[in-house]
């Protein structure tokens, strides 16, 4: 089974790559973003994402919360739900306040394709900004590797989706961690070629909207397609 994947990420509000997706875009293909696409950030609230109603309408399937996409009002992440209409993945965030908040560990993509998205550590464990916000941020090392392992039976093609920088990335690799492919995020590294850590490919578009990233993935082969496009 091949997965044909289009991939953005760190965007920073240039739509670039978005513009190449409306005149190129493949029947079938995955879309997926790494997240900070946003102009606004976590301290800086922008009453409108239009980068966001662009990725809706291109029907991306979902978008890993950079720590553009975090913010510290709750209010503030449903209005984002509301522009987006896509998944915002965050296996490692948990709301301590409002549990029911359906924070997105993963998704079941399409039949036997998931897509795992992590994103970075605002502060630790029992911190000060824990008990004033009320969202805890997990170990990425720690919470990670039984959620992979839990998922690994019930794909054909398990893909980390990560805004958690290059050289973690590559950590998590070293590790062994169950997955087929890592999209990589966060540090504004650029992979001309997929970088291997065992059988585990791991890769990054730069950032700035820059590059749009084109992904041919066969589960199980030591072979990746990679494509990148420049949109600058």
């Amino acid at each position: 089974m091949s997965v044909h994947i289009l991939y953005t990420n760190d965007l920073h509000n240039h739509a670039g790559p978005l513009a190449h997706l409306e005149a190129h875009r493949q029947a079938n293909s995955l879309l997926l973003d790494g997240g900070d696409a946003l102009a606004g950030s976590n301290t800086a609230f922008r009453w409108n994402e239009p980068i966001l109603h662009q990725m809706r309408r291109l029907g991306y399937a979902a978008m890993t919360m950079g720590n553009r996409e975090f913010h510290y009002c709750r209010w503030i992440h449903r209005w984002r739900e509301q522009e987006r209409e896509f998944p915002l993945l965050a296996c490692n965030l948990q709301d301590l306040r409002q549990p029911q908040w359906p924070w997105r560990a993963w998704l079941e993509a399409r039949p036997k394709v998931i897509v795992v998205g992590a994103t970075p550590v605002q502060y630790p464990v029992g911190s000060a900004w824990e008990n004033l916000t009320g969202f805890r941020f997990l170990d990425p090392f720690q919470c990670l590797p039984p959620l992979l392992e839990e998922l690994r039976p019930r794909a054909d093609a398990l893909i980390f989706m990560s805004h958690l920088g290059l050289k973690t990335d590559l950590q998590l690799a070293e590790r062994g961690v169950p997955v087929d492919l890592i999209l990589g995020a966060h540090s504004h590294d650029f992979t001309p070629e997929p970088i291997w850590r065992g059988r585990i490919p791991i890769v990054q578009g730069g950032s700035n909207g820059r590059y749009l990233a084109e992904v041919e993935l066969e589960p199980g082969s030591s072979r990746l397609g990679w494509t990148v496009h420049n949109c600058a």
